[in-house]
């Protein structure tokens, strides 16, 4: 997910169809903006991490335009 690290983050190398990404101050805040958005990741891993499964195109630039608006916020 090399877009998660160009926005800053740090994201765990993986080759399954998930991937670790952080850190956060406070992930479930991330979290609870995303869900408020309609975008439903797991808030699990490491502390300051999150979990995102990969999708279809469509629902992975959903999870960016979400992220993107809530990393505003923060």
């Amino acid at each position: 997910m090399a877009w998660l690290r160009d926005q800053g983050l740090q994201v765990a190398d993986s080759d399954a169809n998930f991937c670790l990404f952080g850190t956060f101050a406070d992930r479930h805040a991330v979290w609870q903006g995303l869900l408020d958005r309609g975008v439903l990741i797991r808030e699990t891993g490491p502390d300051g991490w999150l979990r995102v499964s990969i999708g279809t195109p469509e629902e992975m630039a959903a999870f960016e335009d979400a992220l993107t608006d809530v990393m505003k916020e923060l």
